[in-house]
């Protein structure tokens, strides 16, 4: 499956995963990446390692947030370390709560606001990010995380003026570009979604996610040699192969462009 991406870094707390929209209509392709015997056995040690560090870290936040649960930095510590733990709707509790007590902090309307839009975007997380917004903050991720919200309900205008805030506070951000032009492509410009695809897959921390993106605006224009090539290089020959003919039958289909319109309300 090809994925829009928010962040260039899974462990970047406060950017955001969201919506889809362009690449929701490729669910049938695959990108599975093949380990065997110990190699495998590493990564899987690495992860349960990993995850076993979160789950303390969450415990100590649990117990400073049982102390005093108004305070904005503990309550901005306990939901980061919740949603590293995979608890993401309790750390929107959090949030939700600490703002009770805080109405205009920037941050925790930041956080608040890009976790809801990581468990749906929509209107409830354009509410709460476009009052950090009002409120001053300096949080690019924050307006990355409206960008994919405005998109989600299909207000691509509005989504792309916020990446370009986002931009503004960090330039060049290949996730922030890759979120650009696929909301160019689902407003109908592709040439120009092209355009700033090519730039983000140009940045040094360009995830596989922006070289797939950029994949699927060159076939959606019949570059299927281009889009073969950019998979390749993280799916290999044949993966890449298989990827592009399902692109080729998707793309044939005289309704596809209404369903990766659709594909954009829905949650990746």
């Amino acid at each position: 499956m090809l994925h829009r991406v928010f962040t260039s870094r899974r462990a970047r707390m406060g950017a955001l995963a969201a919506t889809t929209a362009l690449a929701l209509a490729l669910a049938g392709c695959s990108q599975k990446r093949m380990t065997t015997g110990s190699l495998a056995d590493a990564e899987a040690g690495q992860a349960s390692a990993q995850q076993t560090q979160n789950l303390a870290i969450a415990d100590k936040w649990a117990k400073a947030y049982k102390r005093d649960e108004a305070n904005p930095q503990v309550a901005l510590g306990y939901g980061q370390a919740l949603a590293a733990t995979g608890r993401g709707r309790e750390a929107i509790d959090v949030y939700a709560r600490a703002l009770e007590h805080n109405p205009n902090d920037t941050e925790l309307l930041s956080a608040y606001g890009r976790a809801l839009a990581r468990e749906k975007p929509g209107p409830q997380s354009i509410a709460v990010l476009e009052r950090a917004d009002e409120a001053g903050t300096r949080d690019w991720s924050a307006y990355s995380a409206l960008g994919a919200s405005y998109d989600s309900v299909g207000r691509h205008k509005d989504a792309q003026n916020a990446y370009k805030k986002a931009l503004a506070l960090k330039p060049d951000e290949s996730a922030v570009l890759s979120n650009m032009g696929l909301s160019q492509a689902l407003a109908g410009d592709i040439k120009a979604a092209e355009t700033t695809l090519q730039r983000a897959n140009r940045a040094p921390d360009a995830a596989p996610q922006v070289r797939q993106n950029l994949a699927l605006v060159y076939g959606m224009q019949g570059k299927f040699k281009e889009a073969e090539a950019e998979l390749a290089k993280d799916l290999g020959a044949q993966e890449a192969q298989a990827n592009v003919r399902y692109m080729r039958q998707m793309l044939s289909q005289s309704n596809s462009w209404d369903a990766i319109k659709s594909a954009g309300k829905s949650r990746g």
